[in-house]
Formats: structure tokens, C-alpha cells, sequence
């Protein structure tokens, strides 16, 4: 047998060794017990809702075009996933590495893998095994939708499953390295939760242009939503990637207990150089693809395509608070898109100045001004039509007003709550039944390994 040949059977045991343990783990099936009964809720609610939103506004073309199964059922049927992936997930997680490094048989773990590094990719891989088996309960719901007679967009439900998973994937990492600089699985825990609720603070401060604002980007969360709207950016899909290879990095690192302290912040220092050189030549990875059927977050292909040839330098100045009505749908209805577009575009806001004793407003509220090649121009129209226009005039590009693009909608009336019995009673039965039968299973190797060994 040769070198390769030997090196993969090592890896093949470790493997299986791994999957014995994840089933022997009582997370992961007190996790799959517990999604069930949440997922059902969910998506029994969102068809409830959705049937009488569908109902109340049938006949309105406008208010039928925004009604979307993304929307309206399956992002609030894996909300219930993302509460699970925050913090039910981790634990399973923590388990496959925490309880080798508190006994100190991880050791053990080395003589059938002598690279760290190898070992906690294969225990990656295992844990993201049990991460799709948790889409079971959704992934059930969405099938019933569609025997229900319910629409789904497909691509736009594969872009919401990537980015499930690429967070699954970071959640694995930072359990992973939680685990490697502490003493106990407790502790490890707390410190994953520290990582995610941490987040959920970052990206509601920039939805509220707090003074943390310029740190939301580093909300896993916020980026989460782009592919829960079906948007697809190639930036946030390589900064999933990378920072989860350079958190299960610096796991590999402090758990290799041949290096001292010393030797371990010089190979931490020299990983965290090349992250950041990874996150310079990601920044420059400008492409993104909106996956919504109605295109909700782009502009017109029309407008898009004559968008890309500005080539200098676009600067909007806003005198307006962010916070500002105005400013929000001005950000969500034109900005946002724009910025998708365009790579050279810079926007500011300025606040605009607190009205006089004699209750004189500032006379730049609300001011738009517009710089490009040179040439400025202002306007107090803050609109998506009229932004248009003005770039129209200032770049010579043949821009049009946006013209909503021909959506349909998908009403159905609907009830899920028949399904609640399979939910709430058959699914966590059938795991229940898969669990004992897998614990005897498991009892009746160990016993038949250990009858060979005497």
C-alpha cells in the first residue's frame, strides 16, 4: 500500500469515527427535535398570512405584484433555521471538538491523523453533514408548499440555500476556534454566542446609521440577508470562505500543543497578514447577480447595462439625516442598486442645520448634489426617477425612468394547519425512532469490537 493509499484510510477512519460520534451526540438530535416543531410553526403562520394577503388584495395588480413566496414563506419558514444555526447549531458544533480537547484525547485524535489541520477539516465536514440533515424539517415545509399548489422560484431559493450554508460554515469555525483558546465546552459556548449575538448588535446598528455604523459590514448576519433576498454577491460568498478558513486556521494553531505561546502568536500574526491580503484582493471581486423572479434589487437590465459605462469617479452628497424617512427609501429604492453597479461611486451625507429662532429651516435641506467629471449639479428631488434623469444629463449614458417590471405575484388560498400533526407529532416521533435505533446500533459495534479485541 502505498503512502497516499495509507494516508486516505487514515482519513476514511477518522471520518467514520466522526459520523459515530455526531450520531452518538445528544445535541444533534435534541437540535432536529426541537427544529421540527419551530419550523412547522413558522410555515403554518407565513401560509396563513400569505392566503389572507392574497385574498384581501386580489384584484389590485399593484399589491399582487409584491407578494412573493420568497418573501412571504420561505424566508419566514428559515428564520426558524436561522434561530437554530445561532444557537442550537453551535453546541453540535462544540461537541465533535470540545470534549476531545477538555479530556485531552485529542492526542489520541493525532495518532490516526497526525495533521491538525486535516483533523478539524474532516470534523468540518462532518458537522456541515449535520447541518444539512437539520434542513430536513424546511425543506419538508417547502415541498408541502408546493403540493399546496404554491409557487416557488427556484433560483432564488438556491441563492438563499448557499448562504445557509456558507453561515453554517462560519458558525463551524467559530465553534471551532471558540474551542481551541478555552478549557471547557461551557466556555466555548459562551464565547460562539459572544461571536453571533454580536452580529445581531452590528447589523442593527447600521440599520440605524449608529455611530457603530462603520463596522456593520462585519455583521455575518447583515451579509445573510443579501442572500435571503436572492441576491447573489460574489464579495460576501469569497468573505464567508475566507474568514471561516481563517478562523478553523487559527483553531489548528492553538491546538497544536507542541508550539508555545510565543510560536503561536507569531504563526497567528503571519495567518492574520494573509487574511488581510485576501480581503484587499476580495474587495476588488465586483460582480453581483440579483436571483429575485422581480427583480427587487436592481435596476432595469437596460439602465444597468448603460450604468456601466461611467467609468470616473460618481460623488452624491445628501443634506439629510440618514435616518430620515426620505433618505431610507431614497437608500433601498436607487442607492443601494447603484452601488451594485457602480464601483467608483462615493455617498456622503451631510446633516443639514437646526432651524433658526425664528423656525427658518436650513436651506440645503434635502439638497441632492450631484458631482461628475467636474460638472455639479443639485436638486432638492430626491427620487429614483429623477437621480436617473439627472445622470442621464451629466454622463450622457441613455438612461429611462424605471418601469416595474411585469410581476404577476402569487396569490394562493391556502391552509397549512393540517400539516401541524406531521410537524409537531410524526417528524419528532420518526427522529425519536432513529435515534434509538441508531444508540443500538452504535452499543452493538462497540460490544462486537470489543468481543474481537478479548
Amino acid at each position: 500500500m502505498s503512502r497516499n493509499d495509507f494516508a486516505l484510510k487514515k482519513i476514511e477512519a477518522l471520518f467514520q469515527k466522526e459520523l459515530r460520534e455526531l450520531v452518538a451526540t445528544r445535541s444533534f438530535w435534541v437540535m432536529l427535535l426541537v427544529l421540527c416543531p419551530l419550523v412547522g410553526f413558522s410555515f403554518i403562520e407565513a401560509v396563513f398570512l400569505y392566503a389572507h394577503a392574497g385574498e384581501s388584495i386580489m384584484g389590485n395588480e399593484v399589491l399582487l405584484g409584491r407578494l412573493s413566496p420568497l418573501d412571504g414563506i420561505v424566508m419566514p419558514t428559515f428564520s426558524a433555521m436561522y434561530l437554530s444555526e445561532v444557537f442550537l447549531f453551535p453546541f453540535v458544533a462544540i461537541r465533535l471538538l470540545g470534549v476531545e480537547k477538555q479530556f485531552g484525547s485529542i492526542k489520541f485524535l493525532l495518532q490516526i491523523c497526525p495533521k491538525i489541520s486535516v483533523a478539524l477539516l474532516v470534523k468540518a465536514l462532518v458537522a456541515l453533514l449535520a447541518f444539512v440533515f437539520s434542513l430536513t424539517p424546511a425543506i419538508c415545509a417547502l415541498v408541502i408548499w408546493h403540493v399546496m399548489g404554491g409557487y416557488l422560484y427556484m433560483p432564488a431559493v438556491y441563492v438563499l440555500l448557499l448562504g445557509h450554508f456558507l453561515f453554517a460554515l462560519l458558525i463551524i469555525a467559530i465553534a471551532f476556534f471558540s474551542v481551541s483558546v478555552t478549557d471547557s465546552p461551557q466556555t466555548a459556548a459562551i464565547v460562539t454566542l459572544a461571536f453571533t449575538i454580536s452580529s445581531w448588535v452590528l447589523e442593527f446598528a447600521g440599520q440605524n446609521q449608529s455611530t457603530l455604523n462603520a463596522f456593520s459590514w462585519l455583521s455575518m448576519t447583515a451579509h445573510l440577508r443579501l442572500f435571503e433576498s436572492a441576491l447573489f454577491s460574489l464579495q460576501t460568498v469569497l468573505g464567508f470562505i475566507t474568514a471561516s478558513v481563517a478562523l478553523l486556521g487559527l483553531a489548528a494553531i492553538w491546538l497544536h500543543s507542541a508550539d508555545g505561546a510565543n510560536q503561536k502568536l507569531k504563526k497567528s500574526s503571519a495567518l492574520a497578514i494573509l487574511v488581510v491580503v485576501a480581503t484587499l484582493a476580495i474587495s476588488q471581486a465586483f460582480y453581483f447577480k440579483d436571483f429575485s423572479e422581480n427583480r427587487e434589487n436592481s435596476f432595469n437590465a437596460k439602465n444597468e447595462a448603460e450604468l456601466r459605462k461611467i467609468t470616473l469617479p460618481l460623488k452624491l452628497n445628501i443634506c439629510l439625516d440618514p435616518n430620515d424617512s426620505i433618505a431610507v427609501d431614497f437608500e433601498r429604492n436607487f442607492l443601494s442598486k447603484l452601488r451594485r453597479v457602480l464601483k467608483n461611486v462615493t455617498i456622503t451625507y451631510t446633516m443639514p442645520k437646526e432651524p433658526g429662532k425664528d423656525g427658518q429651516q436650513d436651506p440645503n435641506f434635502g439638497q441632492l448634489t450631484y458631482d461628475y467629471n467636474g460638472v455639479r449639479l443639485q436638486s432638492h428631488d430626491i427620487g429614483a426617477r429623477r437621480a436617473l434623469e439627472v445622470l442621464h444629463m451629466m454622463t450622457g449614458t441613455n438612461l429611462e425612468g424605471e418601469v416595474d417590471t411585469p410581476y404577476p405575484g402569487h396569490p394562493l388560498k391556502g391552509d397549512a394547519t393540517k400539516y401541524r400533526y406531521l410537524f409537531y407529532g410524526l417528524m419528532p416521533a420518526l427522529i425519536l425512532l432513529i435515534w434509538s435505533v441508531s444508540l443500538k446500533y452504535l452499543r452493538k459495534q462497540r460490544g462486537g469490537v470489543s468481543n474481537v479485541s478479548t
